[in-house]
C-alpha cells in the first residue's frame, strides 16, 4: 500500500456543515474523507464518463482510503512550508484557560502570550489503577494536583499564573526539533436572503447566515492506495485540478467549494521509530506506576489515539462508545484476554452524509469521535508479534468504513509525553 500526502487549497469558500438541523449554519474546521471521495467521484463522471473500470477501481472496490483532511494554515512561515503531518490535538490535552496555546517561537513576534500544553493521560491513568488499588483519597488526587492551575512562570516577574488549566483542541504539526504549533482556520459568515419560490425574487422577511472557511485556506491529508492504481489516480488529479472541477461540500451551485489538490509521495514508514515510540511511552508510564506505588504493573502499556472518528460495532450490529479488548483483539489477531483498558477519553458523534455517485442520503451512523484517547495494559510484553500488531493496527486502522479515513489511529503518541507549560 503506497502513501501520499494530499494538499488541498481553497480557491473560493467552503462550507461543510458540521450539524444537520434545519438551524444549522455552523461548518466543519476539516473535511471528512467521504465528502473528499464524492468529492472526486463527481470530478471523474464529469471528466471521463467513458472509462468505467477506472471508475470502479478508484471509488467503488473500496480498495483506497481517502482521508480526513486536516487545517494546514499556520501564521509562522517555516510550519506552512514544512511537509510533517497535521494531527488533531488528543482530547487528554490541556492548556491554561486564559492564554491557551503552544509557546511562541523565539523568532516570532510577540503579539499574545501562551503558555504552552500538556496532556494529561498519563496522570489520569494513574489514577484509575490507584482507584482499581482502593487507594486513600489524598493517594488518588496526587496525580491531579497539576490539573487544577497553569505552571507557567513569568521570566522577567517570577510570578506564577495560576489561573485554571482547561481543555485544549484543535490540529497541531511538528518540526523536526519537535516545536509544535496549532493550524488556524479563518472563517467568517456568509448573508444570504430567502427566494420567493413563485416570483422569483427576494422573500420578505427571510435572511439567513451561513459560516463558510476562508479561500486561500489549506488542508494536509494522507491518502492510502494500491501501488498498480498510484499512476492513475495522480493523472486524474491533476487533470481535475488542471480543468478546475473538484467541489466541496455545499453551495457549490453558489460558488462555494473550489479546491485545488496535489499529491505528492510520503515517506517510507520504518519500524524502528515505531518501536522507540512504543518503548518510550511504556517506560515512562511503568516509571510513574512506581512513583506512585502501584503494586500490580502489567509487562506493557500502550495508547491508541483515534486521528479520525471509528465506526464500532459489536455481534449484534450495536455501535460501541468505546475500543473493546474484543474489537481490539479482531484487528490484531491476538487474544482479547491479554488487553485491558486502564482509562479512556472518548466522546460518541452522529455520522451522516449524502451518496454523490447514487444521488442518496448515507444510512445515520454513529462513531468514536476523533481524539478519543484510550490507555490499554497488555498482559504480555513487548516482542516481536506484539510489534507486528499493532503497527499493522496503526497502518490498517479500526472499525468500518475505513476506505472513508474512518478509524484511523495512532499508537502511543508522542505527545502524551511532551509538556511545553
Amino acid at each position: 500500500m503506497k502513501r501520499l500526502h494530499l494538499r488541498v487549497t481553497a480557491l473560493s469558500p467552503l462550507a461543510i456543515r458540521s450539524d444537520h438541523a434545519p438551524q444549522g449554519v455552523k461548518t466543519t474546521h476539516y473535511v471528512p474523507g467521504m465528502t473528499l471521495s464524492g468529492a472526486l467521484a463527481a470530478s471523474h463522471r464529469m471528466l471521463r464518463p467513458e472509462q468505467e473500470e477506472e471508475f470502479a477501481a478508484l471509488f467503488l472496490r473500496e480498495s483506497i482510503s481517502f482521508p480526513y483532511l486536516y487545517p494546514a494554515s499556520f501564521q509562522h512561515p517555516r510550519f506552512q512550508t514544512y511537509q510533517s503531518p497535521i494531527m488533531p490535538v488528543p482530547k487528554t490535552a490541556q492548556s491554561c484557560k486564559r492564554f491557551s496555546g503552544f509557546p511562541l517561537l523565539e523568532d516570532e513576534e510577540k503579539v499574545e502570550e501562551y503558555h504552552g500544553v500538556r496532556d494529561s493521560l498519563l496522570d489520569w491513568g494513574i489514577f484509575a489503577m490507584l482507584n482499581n488499588e482502593a487507594s486513600s483519597i489524598p493517594e488518588l488526587l496526587t496525580p491531579l494536583r497539576s490539573h487544577v492551575t497553569c505552571p507557567y512562570i513569568n521570566e522577567k516577574t517570577g510570578k506564577g499564573c495560576n489561573h485554571p488549566m482547561d481543555h485544549f483542541s484543535g490540529f497541531y504539526r511538528r518540526n523536526q526539533a519537535g516545536q509544535r504549533k496549532q493550524a488556524e482556520v479563518k472563517t467568517r459568515l456568509q448573508t444570504h436572503t430567502g427566494i420567493n419560490r413563485e416570483w422569483g425574487t427576494v422573500q420578505e422577511g427571510v435572511l439567513y447566515n451561513r459560516e463558510v472557511i476562508d479561500e486561500t485556506m489549506q488542508f494536509w491529508g494522507e491518502l492510502w492506495i494500491p501501488a498498480e492504481l498510484e499512476r492513475s489516480f495522480k493523472q486524474f488529479l491533476n487533470e481535475a485540478s488542471t480543468e478546475d472541477v473538484i467541489r466541496l461540500g455545499t453551495g457549490r451551485t453558489r460558488g462555494l467549494g473550489a479546491v485545488s489538490i496535489q499529491a505528492e509521495e510520503a515517506p517510507t514508514w520504518e519500524p524502528e521509530p515505531f518501536k522507540r515510540k512504543l518503548t518510550l511511552f511504556n517506560e515512562a508510564f511503568q516509571k510513574r506506576t512506581q512513583e506512585a506505588g502501584i503494586q500490580q504493573r502489567a509487562p506493557f502499556y500502550f495508547a491508541i489515539t483515534l486521528h479520525s472518528p471509528a465506526i464500532l460495532c459489536d455481534p449484534f450490529l450495536c455501535y460501541l462508545k468505546t475500543i473493546t479488548p474484543q474489537a481490539l483483539a479482531e484487528r490484531t489477531g491476538l487474544p482479547a484476554h491479554q488487553f485491558q483498558c486502564i482509562y479512556q477519553s472518548t466522546g460518541v458523534q452522529r455520522i451522516t452524509g449524502w451518496y454523490e455517485v447514487w444521488g442518496t442520503p448515507r444510512t445515520t451512523e454513529y462513531a468514536i469521535e476523533m481524539g478519543s484517547v484510550f490507555l490499554f495494559a497488555s498482559s504480555a510484553p513487548l516482542d516481536e508479534e506484539l510489534i507486528q500488531a499493532l503497527a499493522t493496527l496503526e497502518q490498517t486502522g479500526i472499525g468500518k468504513r475505513r476506505n472513508e479515513g474512518f478509524g484511523r489511529v495512532c499508537i502511543s503518541d508522542p505527545f502524551h509525553l511532551e509538556a511545553d507549560c
